[in-house]
C-alpha cells in the first residue's frame, strides 16, 4: 500500500453546502449525526439544491427512485427510509411556514426565493409520499435488482432463484468428490496420509471452506509461509505414496530378520548398567511397555508394522542415532543391526512425500468450479454470487455500457457504513462512478474506519483505506458528538488521545511517521444531563479493578467477580431510583428521572459471557434479555425436547420413549407427579390414553394443534413463565411448532416430518427464518454483543469483561494482510507458522481496539468497566496487554494489576470498589421455580428380564427394559450414582459455584451422559480430532442445547488434556493407542444365578476385606447386557477395558486420591461392573485368539476406571488375578448347565 498520511483532520462537513458531485468521503465518528446528515443531503437532492452539474439553488431535482442509498442490513434500510421520509415532511412544513427550521433547513430555505416555497414544499411532499419506492437497498438487494433489471447487459439469466442456504448443494458436491476421487483409492494408508478430507464428505467440505467465496484476486493461499503446491489429483498422489510405502515395507521386511533376543539383551544391559541417559530413556517405560513390545516382535516378527504410530515412536526412540545421542560419555551405545535398521527407517520417514496439501488444493479447485457450474445449471444464486456476478459483468468487455445504464438510472449514490465494504463491492461502485472529480454524477461514501469490526463477515478495512487514498482532497468529517454527555466524551477522548502518542498510534496502524488510521478527538455537542446518586453527579467513566496477583486471578474468577460487581451495581442503581436517590437529571437542580432496567445495556463478546452475566443478574432478581442470539432454533434444548415429544406422541405404546419425554426438564413435571404416574398403573394408563388423543389430533388436525394440546394439557406455558428463561422457552416452542406446521405439507406423514426435524437438529445451520426469535424485552436489562450494539445507544452501559480477548492460534487457518505496495493483499495461511500467527493476531488486536471504541461510544450518561490482569488456561502470565484496552493503556508484556493501576491513574476515570451483594427490591413477584426432577422409585419387574449392571446394585429395575444404547445405560448408571451421592438433591445437572475447571462443571446424570457422549464421538476419530472444527462445533452446539455455553473453554481444555495425558496402563496416551473400540456391546446369558454368589466371588478378588453394599438378594435370570465405554489395545499388545466416571470427588485435584477412588468404586459397586466388563472381554478374547486361554496375563491387561474430571490423577487401574475370570466363567457355566 502506498503511503497515505493524515496529519490533520479533514474539514468539518456542512450539510447545507456539501458538494453533491464527484466521489467524496465522509468520516462520521460514533454519535456525530451521520443519519441526520444523510437525510439533510437527501433533502437537498430532492430540491436540486447543489445537485449534479448545477448551482446551489437552481439545479435539477431528483426524486427517490433516482437517488441510490446503500447500506448493509435490512433493519438499516428501514430506519433510513423512515428517517428520510420524516425529514422530507419536516422540510415541506418549513417551506409552508408550518414549523420552525433548524440550522440546516434554515440555510437551505434561505437559498430560495419566497415565490418558490410552494413549489419546493410540493416537491418535498411528493418525495415523502414516494419513499416506499425509494432506491434504498442493502448491497445484496441492490445487486440482485441490477442483475434482474439489466439481465441482457449483465449476461445473466432473466429468471434466477435466490437460495439463501447453499450448504446442501455444497455437501452434495463434496460427496461427489469424495466418491469420484477418494472412495476408490485402494490403500487405507494413502487415505490416512491425506488427512481429514478422507474421513467423510462433511470433513472434506469443512477442509475446503476457506476457498469458498474466494473469487477475489486479492486473496492468496499459502502454507507455512510458502505458496501452495500445485493441485494434484488423489490417484496420482496415491501412486507416489504407494512407491514410498513399498520402500518402507521392503525395509520393514528386512528388519524382521533382525528381531533377535540379542537386541533385547543389548538394551537390557544398557538400562541395567545406566549406560543411557535416563531422562531420555525411562526405565519404567522400558520395563512396562517398550520391552514387552520388542519381546512381542521377537516372538512374532509378523506383528511388526513400521507404519503403526506406536511402532514409529519405538523406532525413533531406539534408532542407532538416537541411542548414540542418549549414551553417556565414555560408554559405547547399544549396538545391533536392528538399531541401525531403525535409523534407516527414520530417514525414510523423513523422506515421506508430503502431498496432502496438493490433494486439498485439487479438491478445492474442483469443488469451486463444480459449485459455480451447478448453480448455473440450476439457475440459482447465493448471496455472494449477487456481488460477484455484477462485478464481473461490469469488468468484462462491454461492461462500460452496463455501467452507463446504471449511472443514468442513479446519477447520485450514497453508500452508508462504507467501512464494512470489501474489494468486490467497492469495485462495483468504482466502475459505475469512475471519475472522482466528476461534475456529472456523484458518489458519497460514508463510514468510520474506527468502527470497522466485521472482518469475520468479509469486511475489509484496507478497501476503505484504499478508497480514502483515491479520494484524497475530498474528505469531510462530522466533528461533534451528539450522543453522549460532555464528561463521557472527554473521558473516551482521553484514552485514545493518550494512546495516539504511541509509535503505532491508537489503532496500531502508524508506521515510520505515516498513519492511515489516526484518532482525532471529537467535541461534545452539548448533550445535557447527568446520572445522579445521593445528590452528586456520578462520574462518566468508572471501573472496578481486581488487584490480586496474576498467579491468583484466573479467567473464570475474573469473569465471575466482574459479573457480580456489575449485577450488584445495577441493583444499587435501580433500588436507589425506586427510593428517589438515583436518577437522570437535565441539570444540577432538576427533578430526577427514574432509572429503569430498559435504560441499561451490558455489552459482551459472545453468548458465553452473556451466560455468566445473566446468571449473576438472575441471582439478584434482575431480569434481562439477550439481544444477540443468532443460533439456529434447532440448536436449542427446546428443539431436542420437541423431538422427544413428537416421538412419544407418534408411539405412546413405547413406554421408554414416553417416560423419556416426560422426564425432560422442559416437560415441567415434579418428581412427585412423575412417581405417581410411573408407579400407579391407572394413572399411567390415563396418561397413555391422553397421549393417544394427542396422536389423533396430530393425524386429523395437524402437528400445530397437537403441540398446543400438549402444552395446555400439562399447563406448560404457566410453569415456564414462572422462571426467568420462561419467555425464551415459550417463544422457541411456538417458533418450532410453526416451522413444523409449515413443513408438514411437504412431508410424507408423521414419520417423514420427524425425520426432517431430526435432520435439522443434526445440521443446526441457521438462516434468517431459523434463527431464534427474540423473547419479550419489556423493561428488561439488555445483554448485547458489542457487534450487535454498533449504531445503537443506551443511557447506561456496562462492560464487565472488557479485558477479555481470544488470541489467534495455529488450530485453524488464519488470514492477514500483506501491507506493502499491493494495497492490503489478503493472505490465507492454511498451515500457519509463527510469523503468520503473529501477523494474524496483530490484526485481531487492531480489530479488538476498534471493538472497544464501539463499546465506549454507546453510552449516553455513564459507563462501567470490569478490569483485571488475569491468567487464561495454563498460561503463567497475564496477556491482558494483548487486549484492546491493554494496547490503549500501553501495558507491558506480562502485565500485573499494579501495571493496570499505574496506567489507569493517568486517565480521568473513577476507580470504584466492588459493591456488596444487592438484590433488586422492585423485581416483579414470581412464583418459586418447581423442584427439579428426580427419578421415581424403582419399579419391580417380572422374573425373567434383560438388564444392565445397574439393575444388580439397586434392588429393582427402574427401566422396563434394558438400555438400547450406550447413552441410555450411561444415563441410568450416572443418575443412580448421582442420586446416591446427592441424597435428596436434584438429579438434573447443577454446577457448583467458584470451582475451577471440570470441578465446577455441572454434575448429575445429564452432565455425565453429556461427557460420555462427547468422548464417544472423540473415540470415533481415534481421539485425534478433538481440536478440529467439527468437534468444536459439536461441543458448542451441544453445550448450547443444555444452556452450558459458559463451559465451552473448560470443556475444550479438558478434552485436550484427557486425550494427551499418559495412561496409567502404559506410557501412551489415547491418541497413540493402536486399536480402540468405543461402546462395545456385550450380552451374557444368566440362568438362575444367585447374586450373592456373584458378590462373594468378586469381593474375594477386588479389594478383599473392604466393606461395600451387598448386591440384591435374589436370583438373576435372563440376559445381562452392557456397553463398555472403551476397549483398547496398548502398544505392548495387551487389551484393556476402560469406563468413564463423571463422579465429583471433591473441589480440586487433591481430592482424587487412590483412597477416594477406592471408596467410590466400592460404594457404587463399580467393582461388579468392572468384573462383568472384564469377563465379557475375556469371553471375546477366548473366542478370537487361539492361545489366549494359556496366556491370559500376556493378552489381558485389566481395567481402568477413569474419573474423568481429573484426567491425570483420576485413573484407577484394576489388574485382578486371572483366577477371578476362571471362577466367573465357572459360575456362569455351572448355572447354565443346571
Amino acid at each position: 500500500m502506498s503511503d497515505f498520511n493524515i496529519n490533520e483532520t479533514a474539514p468539518a462537513l456542512s450539510a447545507q453546502s456539501f458538494p453533491l458531485q464527484g466521489t467524496r468521503l465522509i468520516e462520521a465518528s460514533a454519535g456525530t449525526g451521520k443519519t441526520y446528515t444523510l437525510a439533510a443531503l437527501y433533502v437537498r437532492l430532492v430540491l436540486g439544491h447543489g445537485a449534479v452539474g448545477t448551482g446551489p439553488a437552481n439545479g435539477a431535482a431528483l426524486l427517490p427512485p433516482k437517488i441510490l442509498v446503500v447500506t448493509f442490513t435490512k433493519a438499516a434500510t428501514e430506519e433510513l427510509r423512515d428517517r428520510i421520509r420524516q425529514r422530507l415532511v419536516d422540510a415541506a412544513q418549513v417551506f409552508r411556514g408550518q414549523s420552525e427550521p433548524d440550522e440546516v433547513l434554515a440555510s437551505i430555505v434561505s437559498d430560495y426565493a419566497e415565490s418558490d416555497y410552494a413549489k419546493c414544499a410540493a416537491q418535498l411532499q411528493l418525495a415523502a409520499e414516494w419513499m416506499d419506492e425509494a432506491a434504498i437497498f442493502t448491497i445484496h438487494g441492490w445487486c440482485q435488482r441490477m442483475l434482474s433489471e439489466h439481465a441482457f447487459d449483465a449476461g445473466t439469466a432473466f429468471a434466477q432463484t435466490m437460495n439463501k442456504d447453499l450448504r446442501e448443494l455444497s455437501l452434495q458436491i463434496a460427496r461427489d468428490y469424495w466418491r469420484y476421487f477418494l472412495y476408490s483409492l485402494p490403500d487405507n494408508r494413502v487415505l490416512h496420509h491425506f488427512g481429514d478430507i478422507t474421513k467423510s464428505p462433511e470433513a472434506l467440505y469443512q477442509a475446503i471452506r476457506p476457498w469458498l467465496g474466494a473469487e477475489s484476486d486479492s486473496l492468496e493461499f499459502r502454507a507455512s509461509g510458502a505458496a501452495l503446491p500445485p493441485a494434484l489429483e488423489p490417484i496420482k498422489a496415491a501412486e507416489q505414496l504407494q512407491g514410498w510405502f513399498q520402500k518402507v515395507d521392503q525395509h520393514a521386511a528386512k528388519l524382521r530378520e533382525f528381531m533377535q533376543p540379542e537386541a533385547l539383551a543389548e538394551l537390557d544391559e544398557a538400562f541395567a548398567k545406566s549406560i543411557i541417559n535416563k531422562n531420555k530413556f525411562r526405565e519404567k517405560g522400558w520395563l512396562e511397555n517398550e520391552r514387552p513390545q520388542l519381546e512381542n516382535w521377537i516372538k512374532h516378527p509378523e506383528r511388526f508394522d513400521a507404519l503403526d504410530s506406536g511402532s514409529q515412536k519405538f523406532i525413533e526412540k531406539y534408532s542407532a542415532d538416537n541411542l548414540m545421542a542418549g549414551t553417556k560419555a565414555k560408554f559405547s551405545p547399544p549396538s545391533h543391526p536392528l538399531f541401525a535398521g531403525f535409523s534407516d527407517l527414520v530417514a525414510l520417514f523423513a523422506a515421506r512425500p508430503q502431498l496432502h496439501l496438493a490433494v486439498l488444493h485439487h479438491a478445492a479447485c474442483w469443488f469451486t468450479e463444480e459449485f459455480q457450474k451447478r448453480k448455473q445449471q440450476r439457475a440459482e444464486l447465493g448471496f455472494d454470487d449477487l456481488l460477484t456476478r455484477l462485478y464481473e459483468a461490469l469488468h468484462r468487455e462491454g461492461g462500460e455500457a452496463l455501467a452507463e445504464r446504471i449511472r443514468v438510472q442513479f446519477p447520485m449514490a450514497m453508500v452508508d457504513e462504507f467501512q464494512d465494504t470489501d474489494a468486490v463491492q467497492f469495485g462495483i461502485f468504482r466502475k459505475i462512478y469512475p471519475k472522482v472529480t466528476s461534475t456529472d454524477y456523484g458518489l458519497v461514501l460514508v463510514g468510520d474506519p474506527k468502527q470497522a469490526i466485521y472482518s469475520f463477515r468479509g469486511a475489509d478495512l484496507y478497501t476503505y483505506l484504499n478508497a480514502r487514498e483515491l479520494t484524497a482532497g475530498q474528505h469531510y468529517n462530522l466533528p461533534k458528538n451528539y450522543r453522549s454527555t460532555h464528561n463521557l466524551v472527554a473521558s473516551v477522548n482521553a484514552l485514545f488521545v493518550r494512546a495516539e502518542k504511541q509509535d503505532a498510534g491508537a489503532f496500531g496502524f502508524a508506521h515510520e511517521g505515516h498513519n492511515p488510521l489516526p484518532f482525532f478527538a471529537v467535541a461534545a455537542a452539548g448533550k445535557q444531563g447527568f446520572l445522579q446518586e445521593h445528590g452528586a453527579n456520578t462520574p462518566a467513566l468508572n471501573y472496578w479493578l481486581a488487584d490480586e496477583a496474576v498467579e491468583e486471578l484466573r479467567k473464570g474468577e475474573y469473569q465471575q467477580r466482574m459479573a457480580n460487581a456489575c449485577a450488584d451495581r445495577i441493583a444499587e442503581l435501580l433500588n436507589g431510583s425506586a427510593l428517589g436517590t438515583s436518577g437522570f437529571s437535565k441539570s444540577e437542580n432538576d427533578e430526577l428521572i427514574t432509572i429503569t432496567p430498559a435504560d441499561i445495556a451490558i455489552l459482551v463478546r459472545d453468548r458465553n459471557e452473556a451466560k455468566v452475566i445473566r446468571d449473576a443478574l438472575n441471582a439478584r432478581a434482575l431480569r434481562s434479555v439477550y439481544m444477540s442470539d443468532k443460533d439456529s432454533i434447532f440448536a436449542t434444548e427446546e428443539a431436542t425436547t420437541m423431538l422427544s415429544w413428537l416421538q412419544a406422541v407418534y408411539s405412546p405404546e413405547n413406554e421408554t420413549r414416553l417416560r423419556a419425554a416426560l422426564l425432560l426438564r422442559l416437560s415441567g413435571q415434579s418428581d412427585s407427579t412423575l412417581s405417581h404416574w410411573f408407579e400407579d398403573e391407572q394413572a399411567w394408563e390415563k396418561i397413555t390414553d391422553q397421549v393417544r388423543e394427542f396422536r389423533d389430533i396430530w393425524r386429523y388436525q395437524g402437528v400445530l394443534p397437537m403441540i398446543r394440546a400438549w402444552l395446555h394439557a400439562f399447563d406448560l406455558p404457566q410453569r415456564w413463565l414462572q422462571n426467568d428463561s420462561g419467555e425464551r422457552t415459550l417463544t422457541n416452542m411456538l417458533h418450532l411448532a410453526e416451522l413444523l406446521q409449515q413443513e408438514s405439507s411437504q412431508r410424507d406423514g408423521e414419520t417423514g416430518l420427524m425425520r426432517w426435524f431430526a435432520q435439522q437438529l443434526d445440521a443446526a445451520n441457521p438462516n434468517e427464518e431459523l434463527v431464534q426469535r427474540l423473547e419479550s424485552d419489556a423493561d428488561r436489562i439488555k445483554v448485547v454483543t458489542i457487534h450487535k450494539s454498533k449504531g445503537l445507544q443506551y443511557n447506561l452501559v456496562f462492560l464487565p469483561f472488557i479485558c477479555g480477548h481470544k488470541a489467534v492460534t495455529a488450530k485453524h487457518s488464519v488470514r492477514y494482510h500483506a501491507v506493502n505496495e499491493d494495497s492490503g493483499h489478503t493472505i490465507v495461511e492454511l498451515e500457519p507458522d509463527d510469523e503468520a500467527i503473529a501477523r494474524a493476531d496483530n490484526e485481531r488486536l487492531q480489530e479488538d481496539i476498534r471493538l472497544l471504541y464501539v463499546a465506549l461510544t454507546r453510552p449516553v450518561y455513564a459507563c462501567w468497566l470490569g478490569l483485571g490482569a488475569y491468567r487464561d488456561g495454563n498460561a503463567k502470565y497475564s496477556a491482558v496487554n494483548r487486549s484492546g484496552l491493554g494496547w490503549l493503556l500501553n501495558l507491558p508484556a506480562k502485565p500485573t494489576a499494579a501495571d493496570l493501576k499505574t496506567a489507569l491513574a493517568e486517565l480521568p476515570w473513577q476507580h470504584e470498589q466492588e459493591p456488596s451483594f444487592a438484590t433488586y427490591e422492585n423485581a416483579p413477584s414470581e412464583a418459586q421455580p418447581q423442584s427439579a426432577l428426580r427419578l421415581p422409585r424403582a419399579i419391580h419387574t417380572e422374573h425373567w428380564w434383560i438388564a444392565s449392571y445397574s439393575a444388580l446394585r439397586t434392588g429393582a429395575i427402574y427401566v422396563p427394559e434394558a438400555p438400547d444404547t450406550a447413552t441410555q445405560e450411561h444415563y441410568q448408571d450416572d443418575d443412580q450414582g448421582f442420586a446416591e451421592q446427592a441424597g435428596n438433591e436434584p438429579t438434573i445437572a447443577y454446577a457448583p459455584e467458584n470451582l475451577l475447571g471440570m470441578h465446577g462443571f455441572p454434575r448429575g446424570a445429564s452432565a455425565g451422559t453429556f461427557l460420555h457422549n462427547i468422548l464417544e464421538v472423540a473415540a470415533e476419530h481415534k481421539f485425534k480430532q478433538t481440536e478440529g472444527p467439527e468437534m468444536q462445533a459439536l461441543l458448542s452446539r451441544r453445550l448450547t442445547q443444555r444452556g452450558w455455553e459458559a463451559e465451552t473453554e473448560t470443556l475444550q481444555s479438558w478434552l485436550q488434556q484427557l486425550t494427551s495425558v499418559p495412561l496409567a496402563t502404559g506410557d501412551e496416551c489415547l491418541t497413540e493407542l493402536p486399536a480402540i473400540v468405543a461402546e462395545m456391546e456385550f450380552w451374557l446369558e444368566v440362568n438362575n444365578l444367585k447374586a450373592a454368589d456373584l458378590d462373594r466371588v468378586i469381593s474375594r478378588y477386588l479389594w478383599p476385606g473392604k466393606a461395600r453394599p451387598a448386591l440384591l438378594d435374589e436370583d438373576l435370570n435372563g440376559m445381562l447386557k452392557g456397553f463398555i465405554d472403551l476397549t483398547y489395545q496398548d502398544n505392548s499388545g495387551r487389551y484393556w477395558v476402560c469406563d468413564y466416571k463423571s463422579n465429583w470427588l471433591g473441589n480440586d485435584s487433591a481430592a482424587y486420591t487412590e483412597r477416594a477412588m477406592e471408596k467410590a468404586m466400592l460404594e457404587k459397586r463399580y467393582d461388579v461392573q468392572a468384573s462383568l466388563y472384564l469377563f465379557a472381554l475375556h469371553r471375546l478374547l477366548s473366542a478370537r485368539i487361539p492361545d489366549y486361554v494359556d496366556n491370559i496375563d500376556h493378552y489381558l491387561g485389566g481395567g481402568m476406571y477413569w474419573f474423568i474430571r481429573e484426567p491425570a490423577a483420576g485413573q484407577c487401574v484394576l489388574k485382578p488375578d486371572s483366577q477371578l475370570l476362571h471362577e466367573l466363567d465357572a459360575l456362569f457355566r455351572a448355572e447354565a448347565a443346571e
